[in-house]
């Protein structure tokens, strides 16, 4: 009987030994990078904000359309007290967000300040941000991800208007 049970456990430890080997060689799966959209979505949700994504796939001209040309995402910010009535400087309402990597916030800023229907929706009391992400660390450190915030102003288009005139 003691035999049988020493084969018995012969064999569950080679097993155990082969599953162990098998898991260790199967290749790891590649997973896809997130988008910068998909990446300001989910921030969005979890400042507790509801958002939708308003970019669509033009599939003729193989390009993505922005609404009004440069918004990818509108967010609805709720009040801070919804039963106090909003004041100057309240951060609550309608949100276009242009959302991007980190390497190409200075482009997709230029493309805001040259949409005359951007500054529209900023002069009609739409807020509009323009959210970048990219990886940053202390060298030797893990990179994580960071936003980074730029808040748009009818003062913005003024300003960037008497620049281009300056050069």
């Amino acid at each position: 009987m003691t035999r049988a049970y020493a084969e018995l456990d012969a064999l569950i430890e080679k097993s155990s030994i082969i599953a162990d080997l098998e898991t260790e060689s199967a290749p790891k799966k590649r997973t896809k990078p997130t988008s910068p959209t998909k990446r300001t979505l989910a921030e969005c949700r979890k400042r507790g904000w509801t958002a939708q994504v308003v970019e669509r796939w033009n599939q003729h001209a193989r390009v993505r359309v922005d609404l009004f040309g440069v918004i990818d995402l509108v967010a609805i910010v709720p009040p801070i007290n919804p039963l106090v009535p909003p004041v100057a400087g309240d951060p609550s309402g309608i949100l276009g967000i242009q959302a991007c990597a980190g390497a190409s916030h200075a482009a997709r800023r230029d493309k805001i300040l040259a949409e005359p229907r951007a500054r529209q929706w900023v002069v009609a009391g739409g807020r509009l941000e323009l959210w970048s992400w990219s990886k940053r660390g202390e060298r030797g450190k893990r990179k994580l991800w960071t936003l980074r915030i730029e808040a748009f102003s009818v003062g913005d288009w003024d300003t960037h208007a008497r620049e281009a005139s300056a050069a």
